[in-house]
């Protein structure tokens, strides 16, 4: 039995909620680095147990002993603590009906590493994480001369559907929680107003800022949206940000999971953190490293509960199997379930706790 989905969510995302097949039983800081989103990657053997990478132990990657006739699953994975969280809930899963092949990767990965990683194995389906493992896998793909390379599933990837129009055989769940989810969220957690939202975001993110508008309405909260020049400079965001807050008199703030909006740390201290000296307005972020009580920056974040997303790519990956591999006949999920990390000192000192706010909290940082 698969994962309930989220019903008027899942029905507003690409496409509409799969059938549910009976034949499955249960499925089971300061450091600046963003991920997951931003992570880099490298890699180690993909046999039955593999070596320990940037200081992970072997265990976090040791893969089933594999079972003769049982066709392979490949998982290209970083080596760090949220890719391992869904990497478990996945393998716990496809392990009963598929061989698991692990490939750590890291910075030092190379295409030709991955590509002999899939040769020497032949999976019925890759699954990749993260934007480096990715962009390795479409090399091995563009080396192939046209040859048919095996179907892909991409999870803890920004803006998924981006990747999919580059990507031909490929379906994938998204990582960013739809908006509404976050707004609804941080007004069970604080008394100042949600009503009017602001974002910042770059040219080709319209059609995904309109849905967000949409799905917001439902909980009679406006979307406020500002584009930005696509090689924004710090300035020109941080006057972006100010200017919803005092023109467009927001009342919270929405940062997008873009890599072109949280470059780095110094980008993020010229621009957002700047430009919250002046707004003084709780700001929703997609990324935990990004709450931080020590240096305030986030309010609330609310990402995909990572082991569960395992489980839902395993859900995925059946679907698929049983539909001949065709990924591309497959909508890109949104994350079924999710959890709220908050700054609960910020909110509490400068927009109100509610009374019952820790009830909506997964982890408190103060």
């Amino acid at each position: 039995m698969k994962l309930p989905v989220l019903s008027m969510i899942n029905r507003m995302s690409n496409g509409q909620p799969r059938q549910t097949s009976q034949r499955r039983g249960p499925p089971a800081r300061a450091t600046w680095l963003l991920a997951p989103l931003l992570l880099l990657g490298s890699c180690a053997t993909t046999s039955g147990g593999t070596e320990g990478v940037e200081g992970v132990p072997a265990s976090a990657f040791a893969d089933p002993l594999p079972r003769s006739g049982a066709a392979t699953i490949l998982i290209a994975t970083p080596t760090f603590g949220d890719f391992i969280d869904v990497r478990r809930g996945l393998v716990t899963e496809v392990q009963k009906n598929f061989n698991v092949s692990t490939v750590p990767v890291t910075k030092e990965t190379t295409a030709a590493q991955l590509g002999a990683a899939i040769d020497r194995t032949s999976p019925a389906c890759v699954v990749l994480m993260n934007n480096l493992t990715v962009n390795l896998f479409k090399k091995y793909v563009e080396g192939l001369g046209g040859k048919p390379a095996p179907p892909a599933v991409v999870v803890m990837v920004s803006f998924v559907e981006k990747v999919r129009a580059t990507l031909p055989r490929s379906t994938g769940i998204a990582y960013e929680v739809p908006g509404v989810t976050a707004f609804r969220n941080l007004r069970a957690i604080i008394t100042t107003p949600v009503r009017k939202v602001g974002v910042v975001y770059r040219p080709g993110f319209k059609e995904y800022i309109d849905k967000q508008r949409e799905l917001a309405a439902t909980e009679q909260i406006e979307l406020d949206a500002v584009e930005v020049p696509k090689e924004v400079t710090a300035t020109e965001l941080k006057a972006a940000i100010v200017g919803l807050a005092e023109k467009n008199k927001v009342d919270v703030l929405w940062m997008l999971n873009d890599n072109g909006l949280i470059r780095d740390g110094r980008f993020l201290d010229e621009s957002w953190r700047e430009a919250l000296k002046t707004a003084k307005l709780p700001l929703i972020v997609g990324l935990p490293n990004l709450i931080d009580p020590t240096s305030p920056l986030g309010t609330i974040a609310v990402v995909p509960d990572h082991e569960t997303l395992g489980l839902q790519t395993a859900n995925l990956i059946f679907d698929v199997a049983d539909d001949a591999w065709r990924v591309e006949d497959h909508a890109i999920e949104l994350p079924l379930s999710v959890k709220t990390i908050a700054d609960v000192k910020q909110a509490r000192e400068r927009f109100g706790l509610q009374p019952d706010a820790l009830r909506h909290v997964d982890r408190a940082a103060e």
